[in-house]
């Protein structure tokens, strides 16, 4: 009995052996499937206050992607094979609570592998939190660079990458474009109360001195004011020269009109946010001529495909472009990249990837320091006859400056 035993055990221990061997050399029967594609997405602003960048945001992101499926997708090393992206778009409304429930169902019921950002601090911060929290890696554009890090949580940021300009620059551009210009030197700034209109109207006030400017009229509105009446009527007063504000574009359009019937004509206009999507030429017409905003892409600069992105998006949406097409193209090539490089969909292995970003796209080159930030260069550009144009400094300069306003 012993030694039959001992044979049945012993034939037990070949057929087991056999059957690991049968497995191990049937590939993908009976271990976990290979992803089938890679998913990632991001709420945009389709409507609401911040619907005119919603436009530019989702063509950025939607020809991102089709660029991509067009060659057959990524290739990933872990599973031999490209795959194809499948991009998951949002409203938020334009609304921080919209927003951050649009991420929070990317996350949890779409399994998106990555995120992209949606615009403007109010809305791109606390989705980013949230990506914080999840740990899933995001690649945000459209966030100026000092908000958020000023918004960072404690310890840093970890999962979230910023790609855009950076406040204590572009705050400078204003001063420096009418440096030489005449001027008496008085300004009147008009900033809202988001995280934009505080960090840049206290930088604008800081430099002002510095720069030998007197900000003789300090106007700070909540976003939706209608009625500038006393605020331009101080301006006025105060002969203030140069007028430099931050705001929403709907804001905007309604403070310049005001300015206009209330007869007060300063020699130089900077409408930041508000005066830089094509709505603002849209609403003003001629009326916008010589107007200002600070820029950090222009498709005349010399980077691989920048000339070609504006082509494109002017060719299919038969609109004036914004450089907000760039940024957003840019930071979600910048995202797939970082998965092409990490071979695999490990959240951890993509965001270790996002940190090795050192290439030169559309935007310009890209490569983030270590508090996940990459800050775009600026310079002011100024719309004319229905285009945007550089106008400062001249080494880049697409057009001469017009001053003082028409």
């Amino acid at each position: 009995m012993k030694h039959g035993s001992k044979t049945i055990r012993l034939a037990l221990g070949v057929l087991f052996v056999s059957s690991l061997a049968v497995v191990w050399t049937l590939p993908n029967v009976c271990r976990a499937a290979d992803p089938t594609e890679i998913v990632v997405g991001t709420p945009i602003n389709r409507t609401g206050i911040h619907a005119p960048f919603g436009i530019y945001m989702g063509w950025g992101y939607t020809t991102l992607v089709a660029d991509i499926n067009n060659k057959g997708g990524i290739y990933m090393s872990k599973y031999k094979k490209k795959l194809p992206v499948r991009l998951v778009l949002y409203d938020d409304e334009s609304t921080p609570e919209k927003a951050v429930q649009a991420v929070q169902r990317l996350i949890l019921k779409d399994k998106v592998h990555a995120l992209f950002s949606t615009g403007d601090p109010m809305n791109v911060i606390p989705c980013a939190m949230t990506a914080e929290k999840e740990g899933v890696p995001m690649s945000a554009a459209g966030m100026p660079i000092q908000a958020f890090l000023r918004a960072k949580p404690t310890g840093g940021w970890k999962w979230v990458w910023d790609l855009f300009f950076d406040e204590l620059e572009m705050a400078r551009q204003q001063f420096l474009t009418v440096s030489g210009m005449p001027s008496n030197k008085k300004v009147a700034l008009f900033t809202n109360n988001t995280p934009d209109g505080i960090i840049q109207g206290n930088l604008w006030k800081k430099n002002a001195p510095e720069m030998g400017y007197t900000i003789v009229v300090d106007n700070n509105f909540p976003v939706g004011t209608n009625d500038f009446g006393d605020m331009v009527r101080k301006a006025k007063e105060a002969d203030a020269d140069i007028m430099i504000s931050q705001m929403h574009t709907p804001d905007a359009i309604v403070l310049w009109k005001q300015m206009r019937s209330l007869g007060y004509k300063p020699k130089a206009a900077f409408f930041e946010k508000g005066g830089e999507p094509v709505e603002w030429w849209q609403a003003n017409g001629q009326a916008a001529q010589g107007t200002m905003a600070a820029g950090y892409w222009h498709p005349s600069l010399p980077y691989p495909g920048a000339k070609e992105l504006k082509e494109r998006f002017e060719k299919e949406r038969s609109l004036t472009y914004s450089q907000h097409i760039a940024d957003w193209y840019t930071a979600g090539r910048v995202m797939m990249d970082a998965i092409e490089r990490a071979g695999s969909l490990d959240a951890a292995a993509i965001n270790a990837a996002m940190a090795q970003t050192g290439k030169t796209y559309e935007v310009g080159p890209v490569k983030y320091n270590q508090e996940h930030v990459f800050a775009l260069p600026v310079f002011m550009t100024q719309w004319q006859n229905g285009e945007v144009e550089i106008v400062y400094p001249q080494k880049l300069a697409t057009a001469k400056l017009i001053y003082p306003l028409p």
